[in-house]
């Protein structure tokens, strides 16, 4: 054994956390926190491995879009080797995507870190709450379904597989619990598998993080929260606009859409937030939301997998009624958010604002023409 050899043995990290989502249960939280304190980080011996959640987030990218030719997997095979010799105990990827990954990827994923125990972190949501952030998560990556159709898709009881729509389909892989738990224990190079429960909205705002870390097993002391990020959130009728918008969207390219569509979210609707209503879930939407919680619960007590939080955090309640039916957003609130997209959209043209459309509908495509020009979609 050479003295290169010993030495990189010796620093082989003793495990691996893959934090592998799911969607909207806190990851961005987690993430930024993860980023913003390297060296409370490096004193507790752990890594973020990458430095930052975009190279975590393109390594994964890599695998899932070429799961076949290893040779373009050199970003997630450069996250495994940092593992396997910086001088620490624990490495750590967070990444929801990871959540996603079918039978054939997670070899692709797992092999890189042979001879390093690899411990998976699942982070849970309250249903009632996740309904409704991920048709926003929808809307915001090309989705075209209010409110109301969105929640008669996404219920598994009235879709077939041979007929299931993409927010069906969208949902099923981001909220399925139960498979994602089957998939990941299932593999015999997982060492262990956990589960955390995201916080009530009332909870203390590091209660997360301290979940998170007990089910890491990691100690972080001194971690500076104050700075952490969370994904910014839109109202009702800021989304029933994006969702408006799509419609005129589907030929740009993916990556196109959201390097333009972020700022547009960020910087003209996110401020509208506070005075626009939120989506309420409406009968059959609460009854999917409660089935969705006792599923989660049943998945993880026959698992036996390690609970961190309390299954009081999914409510299974006997009477979830009787619920209002759908309310359309208020269309004033829907034309103002597409001013406000509009305004911003012009000012990055560098044109002033004439007069808008009074209809909403042409409104809408004349904001989907102006985002066409200034980031030259051709529309």
């Amino acid at each position: 054994m050479t003295a290169w050899t010993r030495e990189r043995l010796s620093n082989v990290a003793k495990r691996v956390v893959l934090h592998i989502g799911t969607m909207k249960s806190g990851t961005s939280f987690v993430q930024s926190a993860l980023m913003e304190n390297p060296a409370a980080l490096e004193a507790g011996g752990v890594r973020y491995l990458g430095g930052t959640f975009g190279r975590q987030a393109k390594a994964v990218r890599d695998v899932y879009q070429s799961p076949s030719r290893r040779q373009r997997h050199a970003r997630w095979r450069a996250l495994a080797d940092e593992a396997q010799t910086f001088d620490g105990e624990t490495g750590v990827v967070s990444m929801e995507f990871l959540s996603f990954a079918e039978d054939r990827q997670l070899g692709v994923l797992l092999d890189p870190f042979a001879g390093v125990d690899v411990d998976v972190v699942l982070t849970v949501r309250d249903q009632f709450r996740a309904i409704p952030a991920q048709w926003q998560t929808f809307t915001r990556n090309f989705g075209k379904d209010g409110w109301k159709r969105y929640l008669r898709r996404i219920d598994a009881s009235s879709v077939t597989p041979r007929g299931r729509t993409r927010a069906a389909t969208s949902f099923r892989r981001s909220q399925d619990v139960g498979r994602i738990l089957d998939r990941w224990s299932g593999d015999p190079r997982v060492a262990s598998v956990s589960v955390v429960t995201v916080p009530p909205p009332d909870a203390a705002r590091d209660e997360l993080w301290t979940r998170f870390c007990d089910a890491a097993r990691i100690s972080i002391a001194g971690a500076d929260l104050d700075q952490t990020k969370e994904n910014v959130s839109l109202g009702y009728a800021s989304c029933d606009f994006l969702r408006r918008l799509n419609a005129h969207l589907s030929e740009v390219k993916p990556r196109f859409y959201r390097q333009a569509m972020r700022p547009v979210a960020r910087e003209a609707l996110a401020p509208l937030r506070d005075s626009e209503s939120r989506p309420e879930l409406n009968q059959r939407g609460a009854e999917l939301a409660r089935d969705l919680n006792g599923r989660i619960r049943d998945a993880v007590s026959r698992g036996g997998f390690r609970l961190v939080g309390s299954f009081d955090d999914l409510p299974v309640p006997d009477d979830v009624g009787p619920r209002e039916p759908v309310q359309e957003p208020d269309p004033a609130l829907v034309r103002r958010a597409g001013l406000a997209a509009r305004r911003h959209t012009l000012e990055g043209l560098g044109r002033a604002s004439g007069p808008p459309p009074d209809d909403l509908d042409r409104l809408v495509a004349e904001v989907a023409t102006l985002l066409g020009i200034r980031h030259g979609w051709g529309l």
